[in-house]
């Protein structure tokens, strides 16, 4: 049972990607996987739920990448990492997924932006915390202030300047929001050790 429910949500995950979440109906999954809607529905009440759990598929893919890759990095790596990912996200993610899900299922759209702000925070409060114990971070931030003002200003600033008259790349937006934070938050072995390796590892 446990290993049908996941199946169903991976190839429900794989076709809102490449369809978008409005044109693939529950018709389209069964048919995909060759079971009856009867067997779906013993997972999912409705299609609304299988978004749901897309959604919370992809998250948990996100974090378990997240952990291995910030294992052993110091907090100027794992910021530098972040917003890597951040950007490889935004370049791969299916625009008409994003679509549909605000248009036609804003309960669920809403319900994940605000657990994403949420563990945004979270992670940015994790990564300052860490920052100041080795060192690379001042001591006199007040971490959840600091902590909000990103998990609020990297969604707005990109929105902002991807609607701006003159265009930006998403290179530039993100090189630009890791400049603003990382000379927010970093002191003097923090800023040098940013100026050694961010060339590198861009």
């Amino acid at each position: 049972m446990e290993e049908l429910n996941i199946k169903i949500i991976e190839t429900a995950n794989r076709l809102f990607d490449q369809f978008g979440i409005r044109s693939v109906s529950i018709d389209n999954v069964c048919s995909e996987l060759r079971i009856s809607k009867k067997t779906f529905y013993l997972h999912f009440t409705q299609k609304e739920d299988l978004v749901d759990a897309v959604l919370l598929y992809q998250k948990k893919k996100h974090y378990d990448k997240f952990e291995k890759i910030f294992k052993n990095k110091n907090a100027i790596d794992s910021l530098i990492l972040i917003i890597k990912e951040i950007k490889k996200t935004m370049e791969t993610e299916s625009q008409t997924m994003c679509y549909d899900l605000e248009k036609y299922y804003p309960k669920v759209h809403e319900k994940h932006e605000l657990q994403s702000a949420k563990e945004m925070k979270m992670g940015f409060e994790m990564n300052i915390k860490q920052g100041i114990s080795e060192g690379l971070y001042r001591e006199d931030l007040d971490i959840e202030l600091i902590s909000l003002f990103h998990s609020i200003q990297i969604k707005n600033t990109f929105e902002m300047m991807l609607q701006s008259s003159k265009k930006y790349s998403k290179k530039q937006l993100l090189d630009f929001f890791f400049d603003l934070m990382i000379h927010l938050i970093a002191n003097e072995k923090g800023l040098k050790y940013m100026e050694e390796h961010y060339i590198k590892g861009d």
